[in-house]
């Protein structure tokens, strides 16, 4: 027998937990930017949050999750219980500086000139006060003496930021990149907590709140056209009890693919947090399976 398949547009407004304002314009700010440490803008363009505080504000006030990394010691099986550094991905940093909500600094030269700073006011004198008696390095989880204005001047653009990525990933499409981004800004602006969606078998899970607090019940596929993945991720969804969203762009309007990463520029910039383009979004359940 021939399940049937059940789609309408998705009711993301259900649940709808209020953000701060998005105005990009004009943003209600109550607190300062939060610091993003870029470990190394020219190598390694990869956001590491250290500070748990940072950490506490990004998802308790603008819904950032991120991915644990780090390790921990009394943890011999690094699978389940992760640390810090928290990473986050360039589609949470973008939103983030987007609305103005953080800021990219050079982490490197801050450290060095902070460092280079206590060498002059000590007279050269300065002891590595991160290490014990056995030379092993203890770092805490929170910088109490964080320069907040030393470390804006360290500030990394994000022209910058994007042209190192492209420069260290495998993904030079810029469509893929503006069209994935506002996929995931539309949901983000709606206050959902969004996660990856690899292991469901999608590109996002969206949670009506905290993942802590509540179970996920959408998985998310991005630019889906092919009916074998919409049938077959509409049977997945809902063996383990979610919908299906698929989203695409309304229109044909796409960016302009280049071939280098010179690309970084205004335009894309422009493309990139231009709110007047909405995508599509449809649900899909399979009626009496699972």
């Amino acid at each position: 027998m021939q399940d049937d398949i059940k789609t309408q547009s998705p009711s993301l407004n259900e649940t709808e937990p209020t953000l701060p304002s998005s105005d990009t314009t004009n943003p209600a700010i109550e607190t300062p930017p939060i610091h993003l440490p870029l470990i190394d803008p020219t190598s390694n363009p990869e956001v590491l949050v250290f500070n748990l505080d940072d950490i506490k504000q990004l998802r308790n006030k603008y819904h950032i999750l991120g991915i644990l990394i780090g390790t921990l010691q009394q943890y011999p099986q690094q699978n389940i219980f992760l640390s810090v550094p928290l990473k986050l991905n360039i589609y949470e940093v973008l939103w983030l500086v987007q609305y103005h909500y953080a800021i990219l600094i050079n982490q490197l030269a801050y450290r060095n000139a902070k460092l280079k700073r206590r060498q002059e006011q000590s007279q050269g004198k300065v002891e590595n006060d991160n290490l014990t008696e056995n030379n092993i390095l203890v770092v805490e989880n929170c910088e109490s003496e964080h320069d907040a204005k030393l470390a804006q001047t360290f500030k990394v653009s994000i022209q910058s930021y994007l042209s190192a990525y492209f420069k260290h990933s495998n993904t030079k499409s810029l469509s893929q990149l503006v069209n994935h981004y506002k996929y995931y800004k539309y949901l983000q602006n709606r206050g959902f907590y969004i996660n990856p969606g690899l292991k469901f078998g999608g590109d996002l899970v969206i949670y009506p709140g905290d993942p802590l607090r509540y179970h996920s019940y959408s998985i998310v596929k991005f630019d889906v056209v092919d009916m074998y993945d919409i049938i077959v991720g509409g049977r997945l969804a809902t063996s383990v009890k979610k919908n299906l969203i698929l989203m695409e762009m309304k229109g044909e309007k796409k960016a302009d693919d280049g071939d280098d990463a010179d690309f970084a520029n205004d335009t894309l910039l422009e493309q990139l947090f231009d709110d007047e383009d909405e995508p599509m979004c449809f649900s899909i359940e399979w009626a009496g399976f699972g």
